[in-house]
């Protein structure tokens, strides 16, 4: 039998050991761990506690005006400058291991985010993107 959205645990599908980063961090730092990792947000994690999120947007909100800059080391030092505190989200949404997929999803749908933290407490276990549901739709599919 096929598991579905309605008995399937967010636990079941995150990824359990997500890219992360400090607060204190640099934005141009930031921008290097997305780059590398190919992902679009990255947890901000400090003393082992989830405290924000920092995605690919919140650094293009924070560099809006790149033409501006007459080159890309102007732009790269602005980044170098400026900390991950500055730029991400604080209490972002987020939802516990034992929630269905289905809620998790109703989630991402009704704050259009890329992502889902997956939290117990203040602790960060994992991370739930559309593109891992999206996975799971084409699996399912394909059988």
């Amino acid at each position: 039998m096929k598991r579905n959205f309605h008995t399937l645990r967010v636990s079941e599908v995150m990824v359990d050991s997500p890219v992360t980063i400090s607060p204190g961090e640099s934005l141009q730092h930031a921008l290097s761990l997305l780059e590398k990792h190919q992902v679009h947000e990255l947890p901000v994690v400090e003393h082992g506690r989830l405290v924000g999120i920092v995605t690919d947007g919140d650094l293009k909100f924070f560099t809006p005006a790149f033409q501006l800059f007459r080159d890309q080391e102007e732009l790269r030092q602005t980044l170098r400058e400026l900390t991950v505190a500055e730029a991400m989200t604080v209490e972002p949404v987020s939802i516990g291991p034992q929630a269905t997929l289905l809620d998790a999803t109703k989630l991402i749908q009704q704050y259009s985010l890329g992502s889902l933290l997956v939290t117990e407490g203040d602790r960060l276990l994992g991370l739930l993107s559309v593109s891992d549901i999206l996975r799971l739709v084409i699996e399912q599919h394909e059988t």
